[in-house]
């Protein structure tokens, strides 16, 4: 692009809105490892596309604006009093003492500072003593027309808002009167900025302040070098001797060489326009770059999105693949259930010289256990208790295990600190435990009597009461040999003991499919349980989605602009 009266040509006009599109559209929902380089990036880019290159692109003509900008106590504040010739922004010993940005305009440029063309999201303010964070307006007829002065806030304030807002004022210009002072002009925050300045050649003029006249030379040289090395070679610099301040001013001798330059700047259309188009061609050549940062952070966010939701992905489908082996390989038969199972079939006495046939351990399993009905209870509800027991677990489990994840990762640990439901397993998991459990008794109960309801299975269900056949198929329901690798020998012979029970009682293929619906029945429940404490973490995740592609999209529209360029 070179630089004319038309900075911009269609092309790029059109890259322009497409990258401005983009980068509205642009989120940072979670908190990753860089989301505060990110969101300063986001905000900075967005600012000045709208404070600066869409204003010049799509009005005809704006002020030429002049930001002064510099370190705390610098001497900004009075340098922009003394070249107005009267006190209009606040200056002094209080530090910081600019916190608002200053506008002194020409009145017959007054429309361009109103709130939908200028830092429109700031309010306005004519008092420069206004503590109300704002735009401070002030007409003066002094100032040329088409030409307006920024007073800026402290680029190195102790406020972080002061100092981003004054990087947002000073890429709103067109032009730096950068002021510094003898024993301060190799800081590091100046330089930041410079180096930003020179990086999207943006015109700048350097007032080195409150310079001892026997070190002036030497300051200047060095200042001259610096300026070099950072891409500023052709940056004028103007010395302001220390010196006694009349009604709060400058002298006008110490101040006139940098009003004539800018008055020179400001009334030479061809000085002027040459400057303007310099630093939005600039501008907008830098802005490529910028965009391609802003997609990486965008793609760091994606990123950042993928891995939560695939180690919820992960955690959730691990735990509901083992439920079936949790609740089939006779953990749940361990401890207080296998006592009552004894208790309820006379092990004991059962296992004492059993003969090795089927028929006769039926026989002897069905006398064991006829008569025994007083002992259904305790088994019945020692199972119950310990399936919830074991589902309970199995929720927990993989709860904390997701939060492990997370909380090894910046953005998910910054969900779990704002979000206290995704630390543990909801206040209402008990009651639903219990619910499930209760309610596949109840279906438990019903398909045994529904089977009774035959005449082949009746007399031996009536023999052994409903309530004893359904202790027997619940503890068969939690062995299966195929997925029990070592359930312990006392868990072995009494499940071996139970499923004969059942067969003998239903006959071998209604017992295996009763049993097979009874444990399918409850590893549903169960996956239905543990699938709810999946939804603290979808919300989670849903409510911090980040937009699809957009990273993909920012870096198009940076191409297109590069190519348009």
């Amino acid at each position: 692009m070179t630089e004319s009266k038309s900075a911009v040509t269609p092309p790029v006009g059109q890259a322009l809105n497409d990258i401005v599109k983009r980068v509205s559209e642009t989120r940072f929902t979670l908190r990753s490892e860089d989301f505060a380089d990110a969101g300063t990036a986001h905000s900075t880019l967005t600012a000045e596309l709208n404070d600066y290159v869409l204003p010049r692109i799509n009005r005809s003509r704006t002020p030429f604006l002049i930001a002064v900008g510099g370190s705390t106590g610098a001497g900004k504040s009075t340098l922009v009093n003394s070249l107005v010739g009267r006190n209009v922004s606040p200056a002094g010993v209080r530090r910081p003492t600019t916190g608002n940005p200053v506008v002194i305009f020409n009145p017959a440029d007054a429309k361009f500072f109103e709130s939908e063309h200028y830092l429109p999201d700031l309010p306005r303010s004519s008092d420069p003593q206004s503590a109300m964070p704002g735009v401070v307006l002030i007409a003066d007829e002094h100032i040329e027309a088409g030409t307006a002065i920024l007073d800026c806030p402290d680029i190195d304030s102790v406020s972080e808002t002061n100092r981003a807002l004054s990087r947002r004022v000073l890429l709103s210009a067109d032009l730096w009167l950068f002021v510094t002072t003898a024993n301060r002009y190799a800081d590091a925050a100046p330089w930041a900025l410079l180096k930003t300045a020179a990086a999207r050649s943006t015109s700048v003029a350097i007032v080195l302040d409150r310079v001892p006249p026997e070190a002036n030379r030497e300051v200047r040289h060095h200042l001259s070098s610096l300026l070099a090395d950072a891409g500023l070679a052709n940056s004028p610099i103007f010395s302001v001797a220390e010196l006694e301040l009349e009604d709060g001013l400058l002298p006008h001798a110490a101040i006139y060489p940098i009003r004539s330059w800018i008055s020179q700047v400001g009334t030479e259309g061809t000085s002027l326009e040459r400057i303007r188009n310099r630093t939005l061609t600039g501008a907008i050549a830098a802005l490529p770059a910028r965009v391609r940062e802003l997609a990486d952070f965008a793609e760091t966010q994606e990123q950042a999105h993928i891995a939560l939701v695939g180690s919820v992905e992960k955690s959730f489908r691990s735990a509901q693949s083992g439920l079936a082996e949790v609740f089939s390989d006779g953990r749940v038969l361990h401890g207080e259930v296998n006592a009552r199972w004894q208790d309820f079939v006379g092990t004991g006495q059962l296992f004492r010289g059993l003969e090795p046939t089927m028929a006769r351990m039926r026989d002897r399993i069905s006398a064991a256990v006829t008569g025994k009905h007083d002992a259904a209870t305790p088994l019945h509800v020692a199972i119950l208790r310990s399936a919830a027991v074991s589902l309970r677990e199995q929720a927990i489990d993989v709860v904390d295990e997701v939060n492990a994840e997370w909380r090894n990762t910046a953005a998910g640990a910054a969900l779990i600190e704002d979000q206290p439901e995704l630390r543990t397993v909801g206040a209402g998991l008990e009651d639903s435990v219990k619910s499930a459990v209760s309610t596949w008794s109840d279906e438990v109960n019903a398909l045994v009597r529904d089977i009774g309801q035959g005449k082949k299975s009746k007399a031996r269900i009536l023999s052994f009461g409903v309530a004893g056949v359904c202790a027997v198929v619940e503890y068969a329901a939690f062995w299966d040999p195929r997925s029990a690798s070592d359930g312990g020998q006392s868990t072995r012979q009494g499940a071996g003991v139970a499923l004969n029970l059942a067969e003998t009682i239903f006959g071998a293929d209604e017992a295996a499919r009763l049993i097979a619906s009874i444990r399918q029945r409850f590893l549903d429940a169960a996956v239905g349980i543990v699938a709810g404490c999946r939804t603290p973490f979808d919300n989670a995740l849903r409510l911090s989605a980040v937009p699809a592609r957009q990273a993909g999209a920012l870096r198009a529209s940076g191409e297109r602009l590069e190519v348009a360029l």
